[in-house]
């Protein structure tokens, strides 16, 4: 059996449609393009197509579960509120001396533009960062500040175009 947070409660043996549809409305919230989430969970943009509508063959419940996680909406869930923001920052300033606040990140997010003194912090969060992380504190950040989740993710990519990223995903959301 299958178990889906939605709401505040559990749902018990979900049809795939229904999980497509759930993870189309999700990756739409987050920003993500169809491409994007494939590139994020090494699938082909097709299956994530045919996930969407309900007629993906069999997927697994850990790949399903880690697309889930990309797009904010975990299978496997407490149900109770995550603060994105402050464990992106938990993530990206261990071993460093200068600490960025929730205010410097939200700065780079927003504006796009690198901040003296936490480029290793920037590194960090777009070469190391788990998407998940990623995503949930986009989704954070746009609800608390009321900015668009698509500007979000293409201020990030042009921050890793500009860091000279190797990551594939960064040229999928650019």
């Amino acid at each position: 059996m299958l178990y889906f947070y939605v709401g505040s409660k559990y749902t018990l043996k979900m049809n795939i449609q229904s999980i497509g549809t759930i993870i189309k409305h999700e990756r739409n919230a987050c920003g993500l393009s169809q491409k994007a989430l494939a590139v994020a969970s090494h699938l082909s943009r097709v299956t994530i197509v045919n996930l969407e509508k309900g007629k993906v063959g069999d997927i697994g419940a850990v790949k399903l579960s880690e697309i889930a996680d990309i797009v904010g909406k975990p299978l496997f869930s407490t149900g109770g509120k995550m603060d994105f923001l402050q464990m992106i920052l938990g993530h990206i300033n261990t071993s460093y001396k200068s600490t960025m606040t929730a205010g410097d990140l939200e700065y780079v997010m927003i504006n796009g533009k690198l901040l003296s003194g936490f480029e290793g912090q920037i590194f960090h969060l777009l070469e190391e960062s788990p998407t998940s992380l990623v995503s949930g504190a986009i989704k954070q950040l746009a609800t608390k500040k009321n900015v668009s989740v698509k500007l979000l993710w293409k201020n990030l990519a042009m921050l890793a175009k500009q860091i000279n990223s190797p990551k594939e995903f960064w040229a999928a959301i650019g």
